[in-house]
C-alpha cells in the first residue's frame, strides 16, 4: 500500500484509506497511514511546483526577454515572477497561459 500511495497520492488506494479512517480509527495504524498520505502528497506537490517553475524558466528563455520584461508582459511584477520561477509560489492557470503566449514568439 505504501508504494501505491507514493505513486498516486490522490489515487484510489489513498482515497479508500482516507474513507476507512474517516469512519474508524484502527489502533496504531491510523496515524501511520495519515502520515504516509500527507508525506506522499507533500512530495508530489513539491515536484509539481518545480515542474511549473521549470516551465516558466523555459518560456522566459525562449522569449529572448529579460525576466523584468517578461514580467511586465505577463502583467505582474518582477519580484512576483521571481517567486514563481523559484518555485516559492505557484502561479494561476491564467498566468501560465499568458506565459506560454509570451514565451512562444511568432
Amino acid at each position: 500500500m505504501a508504494t501505491e500511495i507514493a505513486q498516486e497520492p490522490w489515487g484510489r488506494t489513498a482515497r479508500q484509506i482516507e474513507e476507512v479512517l474517516s469512519h474508524s480509527r484502527p489502533y496504531g495504524v491510523a496515524s501511520l497511514f495519515e502520515g504516509m498520505i500527507e508525506s506522499a502528497r507533500g512530495q508530489a506537490e513539491a515536484l509539481e511546483r518545480e515542474d511549473v517553475a521549470a516551465e516558466l524558466r523555459e518560456h522566459i528563455g525562449r522569449s529572448g526577454l529579460t525576466q523584468a520584461e517578461f514580467a511586465r508582459r505577463l502583467g505582474t511584477s518582477p519580484s512576483r515572477l521571481s517567486s514563481y520561477v523559484n518555485g516559492g509560489v505557484v502561479p494561476s492557470a491564467t498566468l501560465m497561459v499568458r506565459a506560454r503566449r509570451v514565451g512562444s514568439p511568432d
